[in-house]
């Protein structure tokens, strides 16, 4: 999408990286505005033209949507999706483009409200908005197939990982150990593409790029210049001065000055004075239209509509919602064929849980981060029936943010674990964290310090069951609906598969059983330090036995 080839020309400035290492490390521990996490942007109609290709079951396009939020769920990322508006363009692409909304918009907004992201419409594209918005600071980058977020002027753009798409596939994204993981993405920033040697070019430049070789608002440009040569000359200041002439003269003056810029481009052409676009070209420089380029859309690069241009202020964009467990699960039953309490809960296991004890460590650190700010004591409370310092997230916490259901309100299904939630609900079994197990570092994650916690998903199943209405009939539980995505279970302590196991269908776990996860350890060591201290100090142990077996190994040689 946007300016053919111009990713091709910006790709020496990106950086390839992982997107838990940077949500990680530029999100919850820089933590920028007090969110600890990295915000992103999504054009929303770049996931509805994904989302075409789903062809799985009933509604295979929210499918994809739904997987695609609960991988964005997995890492500290707050996205924020903006919708095109009113204003958008009627033509873009050669095509007249529909003034309705997407037939797919009520269904998204849905997943994405329940899984508590952020969105917006924007006054006109998208694309625009965001850079708009990436430019003002408000989201830290756009992840975007897009290459025309740098020509609306965005500092920061996050390329889709995905490697089916035409753009990646004579560069996949592969880790330090050369392998596809899914979790590794390119990031291009505008800072960069302006300093390295080999492109040295601004907004201003990507521009003349679009003008010339062809873009969204003019897809032939002028005939016979293509993406080299168009570079040249953007490193020839044209573009630049393009830019410049826009935003500060008159639609009347800025008509007049380009006739002295439609000179001095096409000079240069004939005589390659600067000596940046290799040879003369004499033939182009008489095929420089004498209305090049057409003023509108040169206007809808350099001044498209946005809050900015409409006088509006941006709504102010909190982060506060997190995942509702009971409206994922909701939908889930509305859309999906899979949609009855059992499955639900069996696919949750793998596909959300992991993703929900991040978003719980994150809101647990604005916690105590808060009570930091405010001077409250950060110690733990002490478990009502054990008189212990009670390991792991407190259940209160986890419904006030996580579902907007009560968690221990009267109902069939729960009426027993109301119960029991006066005495043992506030120990150990109502927490999530149980213990660490294992330490890691992985190149799926560029090496980042990871625990694998053993968590008691218990409290997460009773959120999820609350949500289910019972409108489906019920299905078997069998393989013909699991879901490995995101399963960790089987995974041994570098990450890979566990070997030598017998092969075959596994029965499916009792829902409530405990299961391992991989956790960035920062975050870990933020909400329960005395977790950590408690594995830290096994290992101290460990380390201890193993240099005195080897001592004694020693001295007997």
């Amino acid at each position: 999408m946007g300016v053919a080839g111009l990713w091709e020309v910006l790709r020496p400035a990106g950086q390839t990286q992982s997107l838990t290492h940077l949500s990680v490390t530029q999100g919850f521990e820089a933590n920028a505005g007090g969110r600890r996490g990295f915000r992103i942007g999504i054009d929303a109609s770049i996931w509805f033209f994904h989302a075409a290709y789903g062809k799985e079951g009933e509604n295979p396009e929210l499918r994809t949507l739904f997987f695609r939020c609960s991988r964005l769920m997995s890492m500290p990322l707050l996205p924020l999706f903006v919708f095109d508006g009113p204003k958008r363009p009627s033509v873009k692409r050669g095509k007249r483009v529909s003034g309705n909304a997407h037939w797919l918009t009520t269904g998204m907004k849905n997943i994405i409200v329940a899984f508590g992201f952020e969105w917006r419409t924007a006054p006109g594209e998208a694309e625009a908005e965001l850079a708009y918005l990436n430019r003002m600071g408000i989201i830290d980058a756009v992840l975007s197939d897009d290459v025309d977020n740098f020509l609306f002027g965005a500092t920061m753009v996050i390329r889709n990982p995905s490697n089916t798409l035409s753009g990646n596939r004579a560069h996949p994204v592969k880790n330090a150990d050369g392998r596809d993981d899914g979790n590794h993405v390119v990031t291009y920033r505008a800072a960069d593409i302006l300093s390295h040697d080999d492109i040295c070019l601004s907004r201003g430049g990507c521009i003349l790029i679009g003008l010339l070789s062809g873009g969204d608002y003019h897809q032939a440009g002028v005939q016979g210049c293509g993406k080299l040569i168009a570079a040249a000359l953007a490193r020839c200041g044209f573009g630049d001065q393009l830019l410049e002439a826009a935003n500060s003269l008159t639609r009347e003056e800025l008509e007049k000055w380009l006739d002295t810029w439609r000179d001095e481009v096409r000079e240069e052409l004939r005589t390659n004075k600067s000596g940046l676009i290799g040879s003369k070209k004499p033939a182009l420089a008489k095929k420089i239209p004498d209305d090049f380029p057409n003023v509108d859309i040169l206007l809808s690069y350099t001044n498209p509509i946005t809050s900015e241009t409409e006088g509006k202020h941006t709504r102010d964009i909190t982060w506060e919602q997190e995942p509702d467990i009971r409206k994922i699960s909701s939908l889930c039953e509305l859309y999906f064929e899979w949609g009855v309490k059992d499955v639900i809960i069996k696919r949750f296991r793998t596909v959300l849980w992991p993703s929900a004890v991040q978003r719980i460590l994150r809101r647990g650190a604005m916690e105590k981060d808060e009570k930091k700010r405010r001077g409250l004591p950060m110690s733990p409370k002490k478990s009502k029936t054990t008189g212990k310092l009670a390991p792991g997230t407190p259940s209160k916490m986890i419904t006030k943010y996580f579902s907007s259901m009560k968690l221990h309100s009267p109902t069939k299904d729960n009426r027993k674990d109301q119960e029991h939630s006066d005495t043992e609900s506030e120990a150990e079994e109502d927490r999530l964290i149980v213990k660490i197990h294992s330490s890691r570092r992985h190149a799926s994650t560029d090496g980042i310090l990871e625990y694998r916690l053993e968590i008691a998903p218990a409290q997460l199943v009773r959120l999820a069951g609350g949500g289910v209405q019972g409108i489906r009939p019920p299905i078997e539980v069998d393989a013909a609906f699991d879901d490995t995505e995101g399963d960790d279970e089987d995974e041994d302590e570098d990450g890979g598969k566990q070997r030598g196991k017998a092969k075959g269908k596994k029965p499916p776990p009792d829902p409530k059983s405990h299961l391992r996860v991989w956790m960035p350890a920062c975050m870990v060591q933020t909400v329960e330090p005395e977790l950590v201290e408690a594995f830290e100090e096994i290992q101290r142990r460990k380390l201890e036995k193993k240099t005195k077996r080897s001592n004694k190994t020693d001295g007997k040689k």
